[in-house]
């Protein structure tokens, strides 16, 4: 047997060993009974539903990433997906927004652990006046439950909506906001605008102050979360000079940046877990990141010269040689290190540089904003020469924030919800253009269908409500 076919039993091997972990691992503390009641009486016993692994199974490489051209997937092959026509993963790899892709989309495992993970919240906040214990912790953890809910909701809505717009958010569809633990409740789908409005609400000033300032848990929410998360949120709405002080305070709490320089000595891209540049840490099935991601031969020639995972990591690194083997596209890098555990679905400092940096630029503070994007670069770029000088204009500064930006997000949620809210602006739409080789050109416009992922039918089969969104 050659290394190639041996090599992918592994990669099979591995990934069957993920998805049986991430079903187990989350649901042996909650026993749900007839119409969302449960067995957990004690405050103790409640806060053992926060003490999570999150995993919303479904690698973003698979399906975000793919469409806003960041990949062409996650360990996968160009010319076979594309000889199957009638699946999604031919329509997110030829940008097709014609295909049905509601009937093709009989479940979403990312979906529903999304909202399996919102009714343990519900759980909490529902069961916790009358909970035995603490009164003074009682506070807290619903404080971190509500700002959970939210955030979960948010990722939500900006998968299966379209981009939050002040003047359309009251009359495009959002989703279900779920805050019950009454299985037997529609939960109706709300617009855009009230959709946000509940998230604002759970994550408002008020909630964030509930919150411990620091906790070096990265699975449990504390201020430097709380005040990332509604930055996000914000930014997500286009309210730039809103977001920039929440992002502000966020780097105030915990400015964390990963050391990449430290390549040099280790030859190898190591990130656990529990590095506390992670805010929050939201993982999926497979417990390494971006492992088997193939980026599109747009992003593969992104790389900043020097750039430390190019040029020290030998562990495995941005193949080119395993990149086009496998996708069998020229001029395709795959990231084969096992040791990255970058956060798929959570929020980091490092991004949060960016959101901040991102706010200043769009209020006029130009400078500033580059400031913080290259305090993220020093860390990443061996020898690295300052964007940050003075004169330079909003779309210029842009211009160097975005792809600085991309290539720090690869392997997570961010780089598909940043290309749906840039497409909603005049100055920074634009058409995708992906090149597969002999396979052909294929492109997306900002205006694209593509940009909204259908509810499942495992949901709108029992909630005449959820309307898809496009």
């Amino acid at each position: 047997m050659n290394t190639y076919k041996i090599r992918n039993l592994f990669v099979a091997f591995c990934f069957c060993c993920g998805l049986t972990m991430a079903t187990v691992a989350c649901d042996n503390e909650l026993d749900i009974v007839p119409k969302g009641m449960t067995t957990l009486e004690k405050v103790d016993d409640l806060e053992s539903l926060l003490n999570q692994e999150y995993s919303l199974s479904i690698n973003p490489i698979s399906d975000l990433c793919v469409i806003c051209n960041e990949s062409l997937g996650f360990f996968i092959n160009v010319p076979s997906t594309l000889s199957k026509k009638q699946t999604l993963e031919y329509a997110y790899m030829a940008l097709d927004d014609q295909l049905d892709r509601v009937s093709l989309t009989t479940e979403d495992k990312r979906y529903e652990a999304a909202y399996k993970y919102i009714n343990y919240m519900n759980v909490i906040i529902s069961k916790m006046p009358d909970a035995i214990g603490d009164d003074s912790k009682k506070v807290q953890l619903v404080a971190e439950a509500r700002i959970i809910r939210a955030y979960l909701h948010w990722l939500l809505v900006n998968i299966h909506a379209k981009q939050y717009d002040d003047n359309t958010a009251a009359t495009e569809g959002g989703i279900a906001y779920v805050d019950d633990t009454n299985v037997g409740l529609t939960k109706e789908k709300l617009s855009l605008a009230e959709t946000y409005k509940r998230i604002l609400e759970d994550c408002s000033d008020e909630v964030i102050a509930l919150l411990p300032e620091r906790n070096n848990d990265v699975e449990r929410p504390d201020q430097a979360f709380g005040n990332g998360m509604r930055a996000m949120v914000l930014m997500q709405m286009k309210h730039y000079a809103d977001a920039l002080p929440y992002a502000l305070t966020s780097l105030n709490l915990n400015g964390t940046i990963e050391d990449r320089s430290e390549i040099k000595e280790s030859m190898t891209w190591g990130i656990e877990e529990k590095a506390q540049n992670n805010l929050l840490y939201i993982g999926t099935s497979l417990r390494a990141n971006p492992l088997f991601e193939m980026l599109s031969r747009e992003s593969s020639v992104m790389f900043e010269d020097n750039d430390y995972v190019i040029k020290y990591d030998i562990s495995g690194g941005w193949s080119l040689f395993w990149g086009e083997m496998d996708s069998g596209i020229e001029g395709t890098l795959e990231y084969n290190g096992w040791k990255a555990q970058c956060n798929a679905y959570g929020l980091t400092s490092d991004r949060m540089h960016y959101t901040a940096a991102e706010c200043y630029i769009r209020t006029g503070k130009i400078k500033e904003g580059l400031e913080l994007v290259d305090r993220v670069r020093a860390k990443r770029i061996e020898n690295y020469e300052p964007f940050a000088k003075d004169g330079l204009s909003e779309q210029t500064a842009m211009a160097l924030m975005q792809k600085a930006k991309w290539m720090e997000c690869l392997g997570s949620f961010i780089n598909f919800f940043d290309c749906k809210r840039w497409n909603s602006e005049a100055n920074y739409r634009r058409t995708i253009t992906r090149d597969l080789c002999q396979y052909g050109t294929f492109t997306l416009s900002p205006e694209s269908p593509l940009w909204v992922l259908p509810f499942p039918l495992t949901a709108t089969r029992y909630n005449t409500t959820l309307t898809q969104n496009y």
